[in-house]
């Protein structure tokens, strides 16, 4: 099994650091905490990347060990933090008010169809989403669905048309 050569290695993580950045966050809701899983990911994933068969499926591969870091730090963080401290949101726009009902909107989705929707918004395939969440394509495309079904209905609520 041929292993990716560190050049290639560095250059698919630039490539896919902004949009996993998000994933983490929306998972964890908190920039350190994000760094924290972004960094274990990193390592994880320079030490098994001869695991990786092919190298277009880099960018689902790496967004799968995220995702699991991401929960691991999770966990870690619920054993020491108060969870009062959990359910208070961060702002993913902090400069941008505009934004924040969309946010609180957003929150309010379950945590599955967010991920989903979030993956859709940032042009990945209902297939490569399915291999990042350990999902069928059916279930992807209808957590899509029904995060936008249910994100509107919030907006409309709150007076978005």
């Amino acid at each position: 099994m041929a292993t990716i050569h560190d050049d290639v290695f560095v250059e698919e993580i630039r490539s896919v650091k902004k949009n996993a950045f998000g994933v983490a966050f929306l998972i964890l809701k908190n920039t350190a905490d994000c760094e924290d899983a972004m960094s274990a990911a990193i390592v994880k994933a320079y030490e098994h990347r001869g695991t990786l068969l092919k190298r277009g499926s880099f960018r689902a591969w790496f967004l799968r060990i995220l995702r699991n870091e991401a929960y691991t730090v999770l966990r870690e963080r619920r054993k020491t933090i108060d969870s009062n401290e959990l359910s208070e949101p961060t702002l993913l726009f902090p400069d941008a008010a505009e934004r924040l009902d969309l946010r609180a909107a957003l929150l309010k989705l379950p945590e599955e169809q967010r991920n989903a929707l979030y993956l859709r918004q940032e042009g990945y395939s209902p297939e490569e989403i399915a291999a990042v969440m350990h999902t069928p394509v059916g279930t992807v495309k209808s957590r899509v669905s029904r995060a936008k079904n249910t994100l509107r209905k919030i907006l409309e609520e709150n007076g978005y048309e």
